[in-house]
């Protein structure tokens, strides 16, 4: 594209904003999210609609925040605060419901899901009564679905990530698709081990239950209590080694203790002899 601008730039000179974006958008695709906005930046420099310098901004507000860390989350909210408290001004339906999408997604990197979700179910009634674009309807609900699961309200995420699904198969959105059907799958593990450890805890209540109706619980318990008591009555006395008895310890430890494995060694050595001189 930025060739075809070089070889004509008489007659593309009107398409240079949206050259820019377009290689922005490519940049964001693969990953490139430093590049992408300076991208977005520039497109917004090289043209004068107030609207699409709005959406310029919002879309170089996307890449910092989907870069992750809280500078490049600053660096969103500069962006895209100053459209959003200013967008009812100048902008249309496209751009305020972009401009509330991603006004939400940035209260959700900063911890807030319940302004969030408030922000982006405003946003959803207009994409869906006014615009009626079914792709960004789409991206709303799988947002607010991960939002109801960050605020437990499990029965709602699931009502609202069926709708995204189905839309989403509609629009053969295949990463959308996967990432939801991940999320049923984790969901369903969960419920699954939870009802697990929920029929174990009633079966363990239940037999504690049934041994301490027992008849002989009580007995048991006595038992348990008195038999402490006959055992250390009956515990034979343990043997404590004098501090004067032999011990075998080496004279390095500069201890001085009778050694009787070498006086033994010593005195065994002459009967030895007159062995050998008998022989």
């Amino acid at each position: 594209m930025k060739n075809w601008f070089t070889r004509f730039p008489t007659i593309l000179q009107g398409c240079e904003s949206i050259i820019e974006n377009l290689r922005g958008q490519y940049a964001h695709s693969v990953g490139c999210f430093d590049e992408a906005a300076f991208h977005f930046l520039e497109a917004k420099k090289l043209t004068e609609s107030k609207s699409m310098q709005s959406m310029c901004e919002t879309y170089a507000a996307v890449s910092y925040i989907c870069k992750g860390d809280a500078e490049s989350s600053s660096q969103a909210l500069e962006l895209v605060g100053p459209a959003y408290r200013t967008m009812d001004s100048f902008v249309g339906v496209r751009e305020k419901t972009c401009i509330i999408f991603v006004y939400g997604l940035l209260l959700m990197r900063q911890h807030n899901p319940q302004e969030a979700r408030n922000r982006l179910a405003s946003g959803l009634k207009i994409a869906h009564q006014q615009l009626g674009n079914i792709q960004l309807v789409s991206q709303y609900l799988t947002i607010l679905g991960t939002l109801a699961l960050q605020l437990h309200d499990a029965a709602q995420a699931k009502e609202i990530l069926k709708s995204s699904l189905t839309l989403a198969k509609t629009l053969f959105d295949i990463p959308t698709q996967i990432w939801i059907l991940s999320v049923f799958t984790e969901k369903e593990n969960e419920m699954e081990n939870s009802e697990y450890e929920g029929k174990k805890e009633d079966d363990l209540q239940r037999r504690l239950s049934e041994a301490y109706s027992h008849s002989f619980h009580h007995e048991l318990v006595e038992k348990s209590r008195i038999q402490p008591l006959h055992m250390s009555s009956k515990q034979p006395e343990m043997a404590v080694p004098s501090a004067n008895g032999d011990l075998d310890i080496p004279e390095s430890v500069g201890l001085s203790a009778p050694q009787p494995f070498l006086k033994r060694l010593v005195e065994a050595e002459p009967m030895r002899r007159s062995t050998r001189r008998r022989r």
